[in-house]
């Protein structure tokens, strides 16, 4: 029987988005839980990076950030020129400073990456309900047909 749920690539990217974002989230509350921890140093990964070589391991087909022109009307692919440099970098993953015990957790910046790992979570999670509700429809008109 043909599944409609795993062959749909949106799904499967918001599947590995909710996945890698609930690693994040564990990390983020590993790293908060240490927070009085002397010599604790932050753990972290970038999102996006992972997102795009589990994407890629998936289907073994170009990456998602490398977008093919199915259609002379489609505009052309800009490299992400609008974000500041370093940003979800290796680099900007380290925290800036140590305290004396050589913990590095700060509360600021891990809380600030826990509201955007929630946040990217959340969205996800959305749409994948719209293309489950597409196909929940497409389903139930197919019925009544």
């Amino acid at each position: 029987m043909f599944d409609l749920v795993s062959g749909d690539p949106m799904i499967q990217m918001m599947d590995r988005s909710m996945t890698l974002a609930s690693q994040r989230q564990a990390l983020i509350a590993s790293n908060l839980a240490n927070i009085d921890t002397p010599g604790y140093h932050t753990r972290d990964f970038s999102f996006e990076a992972a997102l795009k070589a589990s994407l890629a391991d998936e289907s073994g087909q170009q990456s998602p950030s490398e977008l093919a022109r199915t259609n002379p009307m489609h505009f052309q692919a800009v490299p992400d020129s609008g974000l500041p440099t370093g940003t979800d970098s290796s680099d900007s993953l380290q925290p800036d400073a140590e305290r004396n015990d050589g913990n590095d957790v700060s509360l600021d910046r891990e809380d600030m990456l826990l509201a955007r790992t929630q946040i990217t979570y959340q969205n996800a999670s959305n749409f994948m309900q719209l293309e489950l509700r597409k196909l929940f429809f497409l389903i139930r008109d197919a019925e009544a047909h």
